[in-house]
């Protein structure tokens, strides 16, 4: 605390009083503290009478004089202000203190942060003297410290290389899609199957150049998707694209054998063939007498006549590959009969059915020929294939 020293005093030698002029004792002095006077001597305060006259101890023992400069020492102030400031501190913080006082007693710093609650992980992260023991506490693995990216090493986020993103992978043409990984590619792309349709594409690499890629495209139909894949050479020539058969673009003949297929028909009793498999897949009923493919829609079949039947709604029979498949039993491929097909100029397809008959020839062999008309045999069909009008354009906007 500041000495007191406002205003003069007036003093008087062996006298005990002191006055003051423009001074306020009684505010700025107690009992006990310690006057200086003018004669430069230390002596105590026994009794502030008032604001301008207080007592001191022993005696005045210098010269009496007036407007004289003084100074009060507040000995006692500074127990005060001490004990003021303690009773402060108590009243702020002493449940925290109160609280500190198990920990900061304890006999060891891992008992200590015990103490103040500190949980065992806690403790270990305290104890980390690196970034790496701080990890190895925490149980993370490498992916804690590597970056968010593409590069090797990097960790992926949702649609990096194509993977969950819900608006697919990246965008590029087949031609230039040589990173792992699975990318769509818009109509009209360069190295596409179809031109003229979009689709997806799963690109993977052997190193180098030599990569190979999967496509998977919507035509010729969404039931009927194209599927196949090609691979580049050392050079980063691609070949040429090959399809995959699937049951979309393979139809299962009466025999039960496997066949490349387009548009389809099955001639035969609908209503009454013993045949489960009749309308297996896409087939479905095109008539009373026969069952088409997805694509072979349209298309209807009739019978004229015992063994005669009309396909209509076709450009006519497909102009490369097979195109009729006699009916066949279903337990070893046994034919059941022999088929005869003519083509209108309007694309209109009769198929006629007769069954076998063996002669004998002139030199002693047995003839397979044509007998009498016969209807398709309830446990099996007729395959004709066809060809049909081109499916509408695709628009790229419902891709």
């Amino acid at each position: 605390m500041a000495w007191y020293s406002t205003g003069t005093v007036a003093v008087t030698a062996n006298s005990p009083t002191v006055t003051g002029t423009g001074t306020q004792f009684s505010s700025n002095a107690r009992v006990g503290d310690a006057f200086r006077g003018p004669d430069g001597r230390w002596y105590e305060v026994t009794n502030v009478a008032s604001s301008t006259v207080i007592s001191i101890k022993p005696n005045y023992q210098g010269s009496t004089a007036s407007g004289q400069a003084y100074a009060v020492a507040p000995i006692l102030g500074y127990d005060k202000d001490l004990s003021d400031r303690f009773n402060l501190i108590a009243n702020q913080w002493g449940s925290t203190l109160a609280a500190v006082k198990p920990w900061a007693l304890s006999s060891t710093g891992t008992q200590a942060q015990a103490d103040m609650g500190m949980t065992g992980l806690g403790r270990g992260l305290n104890a980390a003297e690196s970034t790496s023991d701080a990890r190895a506490v925490l149980e993370l693995g490498t992916a804690a410290t590597a970056n968010v990216g593409t590069a090797d090493g990097n960790v992926m986020t949702v649609g990096a290389f194509g993977l969950g993103s819900p608006s697919g992978g990246p965008s590029g043409a087949p031609d230039s899609s040589f990173r792992p990984g699975f990318y769509r590619y818009p109509v009209g792309a360069s190295g596409a199957p179809y031109g003229d349709s979009a689709g997806s594409l799963l690109v993977n690499t052997l190193g180098g150049n030599y990569v190979q890629q999967i496509a998977i495209t919507p035509r010729p139909s969404t039931t009927n998707p194209w599927v196949g894949c090609r691979h580049f050479d050392g050079g980063g020539n691609p070949g040429p694209w090959v399809l995959f058969y699937h049951s979309g673009n393979t139809t299962r003949a009466t025999d039960g054998t496997l066949r490349a297929a387009s548009p389809v028909v099955r001639i035969a009793n609908v209503a009454a063939s013993l045949r489960p498999d009749l309308n297996e897949l896409d087939f479905e009923p095109a008539g009373a007498w026969g069952v088409a493919n997805a694509e072979a829609r349209g298309v209807t079949v009739q019978r004229l006549a015992v063994g005669v039947y009309k396909v209509s709604g076709s450009l006519g029979l497909a102009k490369e590959g097979w195109r009729v498949i006699d009916p066949a039993s279903p337990d070893g491929g046994r034919p059941l009969g022999i088929t005869d097909s003519e083509q209108a100029e309007d694309g209109t397809v009769t198929i006629r059915l007769f069954k076998q008959r063996w002669t004998l020839s002139d030199d002693g062999e047995m003839v397979l020929g044509k007998g009498a008309p016969l209807d398709v045999p309830l446990n099996s069909w007729i395959d004709v294939r066809l060809s049909m009008p081109a499916p509408p354009e695709m628009q790229p906007e419902t891709l």
